[in-house]
């Protein structure tokens, strides 16, 4: 189910109200990157964002996390995220992901699987706190018992 409201809801615009939420939330610097996500991501991170505050959690560097998680995944076609999602639950991502193919499918299948890194050398790079860089670099590994970061990912498997 999770996955088919994703595919439903992946043609949606970002909406003026998506780009004010990052704005009330991210300085200048970061929210650049997160202008620059493709438009379904951009769409996803507000919607997590908003999943957190509506339940009154609003610690700055989760918020922030949800806001720019996704960055890492660059410009992604609609095939792209369906052929990750298929070879990933078959337990074929790593071979089909090649961050040096000719094919684009491959390469963006190989940003999928690395999202999460990049992402986190980006926040980094960026001037991020530290706490929102360790966020996104783990969201979707084990949470343990850091609640922060199950809550980003429940906002995220939500949204």
């Amino acid at each position: 189910m999770h996955r088919t409201r994703q595919f439903a809801g992946a043609g949606r615009e970002p909406s003026d109200a998506d780009f004010a939420l990052a704005r009330e939330h991210l300085p200048p610097a970061l929210f650049a990157l997160f202008a620059r996500q493709h438009p379904r991501d951009i769409v996803h991170a507000a919607a997590t964002a908003r999943w957190l505050l509506t339940r009154g959690y609003s610690q700055p560097d989760l918020v922030l996390a949800a806001l720019l998680h996704d960055i890492g995944k660059g410009e992604q076609r609609r095939l792209d995220r369906v052929v990750y999602v298929l070879a990933d639950a078959v337990g074929a991502a790593g071979r089909v992901a090649s961050p040096t193919s000719r094919f684009a499918v491959r390469r963006a299948v190989g940003r999928t699987r690395e999202h999460s890194r990049s992402g986190a050398n980006q926040l980094a790079a960026a001037g991020a706190p530290v706490r929102a860089v360790e966020l996104t670099l783990n969201h979707h590994g084990p949470s343990g018992h850091d609640t922060m970061l199950a809550l980003l990912q429940q906002a995220d498997a939500e949204s």
